[in-house]
């Protein structure tokens, strides 16, 4: 398998439909010296097993459904959205890299949804 091919088929599994993966299953998706970063939180997980002691640590993890994967080679994009226990829904943006087949990084963002204070017609 191409290597674009192969690591879309990984974020396929970790993102699509019926997508939840257990903590550990996504450990064996990440390479050995992994770092995640959520930039809004401040948060770093300099290794897989620190992401993944998060996830165990979580409780009930959100639903995904997936929007979007686009990139090439080593460097992908994915778009989600994630639903909570509690209801609360949040737009997310992976930024995901590869290095030897296994996801080396990632930078996540999430926002919640936002309703236009005005109006965004366009001028005609």
């Amino acid at each position: 398998m191409a290597t674009s091919s192969r690591n879309r088929h990984v974020l396929e599994q970790m993102f699509g439909a019926d997508s939840f993966q257990s903590p550990e299953f996504e450990y064996e998706l990440r390479a050995d010296d992994f770092v995640a970063e959520i930039p809004q939180s401040g948060e770093r997980f300099e290794s897989r097993e620190a992401l993944r002691a998060m996830q165990e640590g979580f409780g009930d993890p959100p639903t995904i459904q997936l929007k979007r994967i686009t990139g090439e080679g080593d460097t992908w994009v994915v778009e989600a959205i994630q639903t909570y226990g509690d209801a609360s829904i949040f737009h997310v943006c992976a930024l995901v890299e590869f290095t030897d087949g296994k996801i080396s990084r990632e930078t996540r963002y999430y926002a919640p949804p936002l309703a236009a204070d005005r109006p965004r017609v366009p001028a005609e």
